[in-house]
């Protein structure tokens, strides 16, 4: 036995705006092969509501569960894959198929960057309503539904998602997230990271570090420079700072191993 054994496959479940590949999931797929970790994709919309994509995560859960015989997947969900992930667990009864849930800047408490673009921009026919309609159809996959899926992730929506998706006692929760800590840490959330900062407080440039708390265990993730939400996923595919990102994962797994699952 090594110390990456696991009990169950590890399913990875991407955000909004990514996809099943290495372009986005960066070198952990391949530090995954290495390691002889069991893994497979979620295979969800990247523009697609939190209740499509959850759909879909019950679809090929349930063909993996009937061509590999698991009897159950830890899944690892990055950002708005983790709503989808909870959305599958508790409304569609999917509890029974998962082991553990293990969410990387998943605004669990909703994002106030989705609040503030349905009030300024989506809830009229905007050049930035249009854009973000396009650029979804583009690459958004079956079911793009790119409004929906923004109102999905507001603060005010996840509070009643939060009533609805309770956590399932079969089911292991934990949880993690990073922090920028200036503007120049990633220049594509510059902005949206001041705009949070100024109002909440910590944050990785897209969600708040309080709303990425969840579950049982949570780890704030701590570099010599700030990790961005999506330098979280290795997208860069280097070091951050003093921080190797596919070990992160790596470390997640062992501590899944730790608890037998």
């Amino acid at each position: 036995m090594t110390a990456f054994t696991l009990r169950y496959p590890i399913i990875l479940i991407h955000g909004t705006a990514a996809g099943d590949n290495s372009l986005f999931w960066g070198r952990i797929p391949k530090t995954f092969k290495k390691n002889n970790i069991s893994f497979f994709y979620g295979k969800t919309d990247g523009w697609g509501s939190v209740a499509n994509n959850a759909q879909m995560l019950k679809r090929n859960l349930s063909d993996l569960a009937e061509k590999t015989g698991a009897t159950k997947f830890n899944l690892i969900a990055h950002s708005k894959g983790g709503i989808d992930a909870r959305y599958f667990i508790s409304t569609l009864k999917g509890h029974q198929m998962v082991a553990s849930l293990s969410t990387i800047s998943t605004p669990h408490l909703g994002t106030p960057i989705a609040d503030y673009l349905m009030e300024k921009h989506l809830s009229r026919d905007s050049v930035t309503k249009k854009l973000i309609q396009r650029l979804s159809f583009l690459f958004g996959g079956q079911s793009p539904a790119p409004i929906e899926l923004i109102r999905d992730l507001s603060v005010k929506e996840m509070r009643v998602f939060n009533q609805l998706n309770p956590n399932m006692d079969n089911v292991f929760y934990q949880s993690f997230a990073s922090t920028m800590t200036k503007p120049q840490d990633d220049l594509f959330y510059a902005l949206s990271f001041k705009y949070l900062r100024r109002l909440v407080g910590e944050n990785d440039g897209m969600v708040p570090l309080e709303s990425a708390v969840w579950g049982a265990n949570f780890k704030h993730i701590h570099a010599s420079q700030g990790i961005s939400h999506a330098g979280i996923t290795d997208v860069i595919r280097k070091n951050i700072g003093d921080v190797d990102i596919p070990q992160i994962y790596l470390d997640i797994i062992r501590g899944l191993g730790a608890l037998g699952l």
